[in-house]
């Protein structure tokens, strides 16, 4: 296993943050909720899934941590599914692509590539998690904490 368990102190301290970034994501939903501007309310929307995403990441780490077991999610996901939502990904990718390439509006265009980079980063993380399901259940821990390096 490619991973080193983490001592008390820096566990507490995942701790803390994941409560923190659980309590701020809570904090800006009716911030969200009352917003009339669609630009407001996009960014404050990108600001709490971004912030319940690092909670969870968090909650990851913390379980990998104690004991949580891995290799059973090999049993449990279908490959099937994880498939389909590949090829769904990349139609995105796909439509994303033509998209940025028609836009003109540097502004626009912008935003347009963010989404880009995040399509190509879903497709990317699909990709190697169908991959992964095709492993061995003793083999998962080591690939999966390979492939969370980078994410999010």
């Amino acid at each position: 296993m490619s991973w080193e368990k983490l001592d008390e102190s820096t566990l507490n301290k995942i701790k803390k943050q994941k409560e923190f970034e659980e309590q701020t994501a809570k904090s800006l939903k009716p911030v969200y909720e009352a917003a009339q501007n669609p630009l407001v309310k996009t960014v404050l929307h990108g600001l709490i899934l971004d912030t319940t995403k690092h909670a969870e990441t968090y909650q990851m780490l913390i379980d990998l941590n104690t004991s949580a077991l891995v290799g059973e999610e090999s049993k449990n996901l279908g490959k099937k599914e994880i498939a389909k939502h590949l090829k769904e990904e990349a139609f995105m990718l796909k439509q994303t692509q033509d998209i940025s390439e028609i836009v003109k509006d540097k502004s626009v265009k912008q935003v347009i590539l963010n989404i880009l980079e995040d399509e190509k980063k879903h497709h990317k993380i699909l990709t190697e998690l169908l991959a992964l399901l095709d492993k061995e259940s003793k083999e998962w821990d080591a690939y999966i904490y390979d492939l969370i390096e980078g994410f999010p």
